[in-house]
């Protein structure tokens, strides 16, 4: 177990590395001068001189071959210094850490209220498979996947917002500024998490310890959460976790529609500034929260079920 978690940490580091090498290249290679863009981008639009351009690129070692670039910033993120922000001037590391703590509680709401309508649909339509209440499921979790994200917030806040004034239509601050932000992404997933509990589930049903099951007289509802459930369990993991990773690119258009403060807004944020460290930041923060989210799904696979622990 302890060799495998250290073969994961590995395999996880050394994607990281990747994804950093290659974000960090992909932004130094935009077209036109790296420099003049970032410098037009705080001076409004304005050509910057050549004499303000050379400073611009010596304070902030841009004068530098990139290699020597990238691993003056790596060195700098194992140090826990993340640069510093060329719009606002405040350290990254402070805007990452306000900003992600809001996208987590974000992202764990919408994918408990995703599981707690797909899990009992998805037994439902296991148990009544081909009836009414299975077709109706199958067409209304189309209906959840085919409706683009910012699409159907607006919606909600045209109705829940203007037309009815329940809830905020954006803003932070009370737990009425989460609801519909955590509806939006919440739902927009359950549909697919639904329709694979409910094959999961069929698969189980053919099994033969569900027919002993029946012979002894267990109801079918019964048998499914007494004896499929558990057996599907370590699947349904792993769905979990693919979803909150899902759950963390939906984040990015909900967050900024609704004025959600979070580590989505602020990647946008930083995109339309051309604030390099922060967007440089945002990516490694994200690409750590999927390594970390299937590492923690893998513990939890291998802890439920323990003949799967030497495989992950």
């Amino acid at each position: 177990m302890a060799a495998s978690i250290v073969r994961r940490l590995a395999f996880g580091t050394g994607l990281l590395l990747a994804v950093s090498v290659l974000g960090f290249c992909l932004l130094r290679l935009m077209p036109g001068d790296f420099a003049e863009v970032l410098l037009m981008a705080q001076m409004d639009g304005e050509i910057p001189s050549a004499e303000a351009l050379r400073t611009f690129e010596i304070q902030n070692n841009f004068d530098e071959p990139l290699p020597l670039q990238y691993l003056r910033w790596l060195g700098g993120v194992l140090t826990g210094d993340l640069g510093t922000s060329l719009i606002t001037g405040d350290p990254v590391g402070r805007e990452i850490m306000l900003r992600l703590g809001n996208s987590l509680l974000l992202a764990g709401a919408a994918l408990v209220l995703s599981l707690l309508i797909a899990i009992p649909i998805g037994f439902m339509s296991a148990r009544y498979r081909g009836g009414i209440f299975d077709r109706l499921s199958a067409v209304v979790a189309v209906l959840g996947m085919s409706i683009p994200n910012f699409w159907y917030a607006l919606l909600l806040a045209l109705v829940f917002s203007l037309m009815l004034g329940w809830l905020p239509s954006s803003g932070y601050g009370s737990w009425q500024h989460a609801v519909l932000p955590t509806i939006v992404i919440g739902t927009s997933v359950c549909g697919v998490s639904a329709r694979y509990i409910r094959s999961l589930l069929i698969d189980e049903i053919g099994r033969p310890y569900m027919r002993t099951a029946a012979m002894k007289g267990l109801r079918p509802i019964s048998a499914l959460v007494r004896h499929a459930g558990p057996n599907a369990l370590p699947a349904i993991l792993t769905l979990a976790g693919l979803q909150f990773a899902r759950i963390f690119d939906g984040v990015i258009i909900v967050e900024t529609l609704f004025g959600w403060p979070g580590i989505g807004r602020l990647l946008v944020e930083s995109l339309l500034n051309r604030d390099f460290p922060l967007i440089q930041a945002c990516f490694l923060v994200i690409a750590a929260a999927y390594v970390l989210t299937n590492l923690l799904v893998d513990l939890a696979i291998s802890a439920v079920d323990p003949r799967v622990g030497e495989v992950v």
